[in-house]
C-alpha cells in the first residue's frame, strides 16, 4: 500500500459567480522513502495538492489518504493536530 494516495481529488474555489477548478480529477500515489516530483506548468495545481497533503487546506471532493487515514474528512482541530504531530514545512524564503 503506497504511503500517500490522493483518489479522484477535486479543489474548486468560488469567487462570487466564478468557480475556479484547481485540482480537476487529481489521482496519483507516493510510496515511503521514494523520491516523488510534483511536476507542471503554472496554474496547474501544484501548490493546492502540497497545502492539501500539508493540512493547510482540504480538498473539495476525493479522498486523500496518508500513512492509512483520510486526511480529506479531517475538521479544522484534526488538521492541527496532524500538522503538528506529522508534518514539517521547509519554507522556500526565511520570513514566512
Amino acid at each position: 500500500m503506497a504511503y500517500i494516495q490522493v483518489k479522484n481529488e477535486f479543489k474548486r474555489y468560488k469567487m462570487g459567480e466564478i468557480e475556479i477548478v484547481a485540482n480537476d480529477d487529481l489521482s496519483f500515489k507516493a510510496e515511503r522513502g521514494k523520491l516523488t516530483v510534483i511536476l507542471g506548468p503554472s496554474g496547474a495545481g501544484k501548490s493546492t495538492i502540497l497545502n492539501i497533503l500539508g493540512g493547510m487546506d482540504s480538498p473539495t471532493e476525493g479522498k486523500v489518504i496518508v500513512d492509512g487515514t483520510d486526511i480529506a474528512v479531517f475538521n479544522e482541530k484534526q488538521l492541527t493536530e496532524y500538522r503538528r504531530q506529522d508534518i514539517g514545512f521547509v519554507f522556500q524564503f526565511y520570513n514566512l
